[in-house]
């Protein structure tokens, strides 16, 4: 008798645990077809954008096409804010403390590039992975507008893939060859 409430009050309490570190972040197979898809693309093209920023230069992240124009490094650290941005705007809550519209200002190195821009990709991640149907369909603010947030998600993969057409072209344009392409 004793055992089996013992039994009984472990079984709730590892049910009760799970429940609380668990319910917060769905699992992979627990995600919608249109996040599966979405997650997929976006890891192959952001594992671009990572690769593509290990092959430029510390030098080479100072280069901008003509005065005025975003120099690598600043295209590179504009996805990141981007993705802090928006991701927030579909519900994920930045870290505490972290000011992405001052990533310009405050990271400067290769390394802290390439490590900012990670953080902020695993950042759209897991805002990205946070939703079920009915939350990807509720009605956000975006730019003034009233959207579905999956038109969010949306833009946000594609904010990335735009930048990072800018950033195969920088590259090309300094002789750094894609690395996926060699």
């Amino acid at each position: 008798m004793i055992k089996s409430k013992l039994l009984v009050s472990a079984l709730i309490l590892v049910g009760l645990t799970a429940s609380a570190f668990g319910g917060g972040h769905k699992s992979g197979e627990n995600l919608t077809t249109f996040q599966k898809s979405f997650l997929a693309h976006y890891t192959s093209e952001t594992d671009k954008l990572i690769s593509l920023a290990e092959a430029f230069s510390d030098e080479g992240l100072k280069w901008q096409p003509a005065d005025g124009i975003r120099s690598v490094r600043q295209a590179m650290l504009h996805v990141a804010s981007g993705n802090y941005y928006i991701g927030g705007l579909i519900g994920g809550k930045v870290p505490e403390g972290l000011n992405p519209r001052q990533f310009e200002k405050t990271v400067t190195t290769k390394a802290e590039v390439i490590e900012t821009l990670k953080k902020s990709i695993a950042f759209v991640k897991e805002s990205v992975s946070a939703h079920d149907e009915e939350s990807l369909n509720e009605q956000i603010k975006l730019f003034g507008n009233e959207v579905p947030r999956m038109q969010a998600v949306l833009l946000l993969g594609g904010h990335n893939f735009e930048h990072l057409g800018q950033l195969i072209a920088y590259a090309r344009s300094t002789g750094v060859v894609p690395p996926w392409s060699k």
